[in-house]
């Protein structure tokens, strides 16, 4: 939750080669006035929206646009939860610039760097 955007704002602009991502949009608080006040570089978009995009219209016309929003504010878009080869494939045809997810690789283990 953010109350206050312009101590938001002029804390990243502070922070020299500063990139902002916003998460999970579309659900809790990475809303849609979220992405418009913080201008952010990367949207990821939530699972919700990603999940099953292939079989469902409505999901696909929101990332659409999404895509066009990107467009015009020089944003890059992620698909968050890509599980299936079919998702990936309706996702890049939507235009979303990166994929994460089972699909592409299981989580892995950090190494120590002790």
């Amino acid at each position: 939750r953010i109350d206050n955007f312009d101590e938001v704002r002029r804390a990243i602009t502070s922070v020299e080669r500063c990139r902002l991502f916003v998460d999970d949009a579309g659900v809790g608080y990475a809303g849609l006035h979220h992405i418009l006040e913080l201008q952010p570089d990367v949207v990821k978009l939530d699972i919700s929206l990603v999940r099953d995009i292939d079989h469902d219209p409505a999901r696909q016309a929101l990332v659409s646009g999404m895509r066009h929003f990107a467009d015009l504010t020089n944003t890059l878009l992620l698909g968050e939860g890509v599980e299936t080869i079919e998702e990936a494939e309706t996702l890049r045809s939507l235009g979303v610039d990166f994929g994460q997810g089972y699909h592409f690789g299981r989580p892995a283990s950090a190494t120590s760097f002790t």
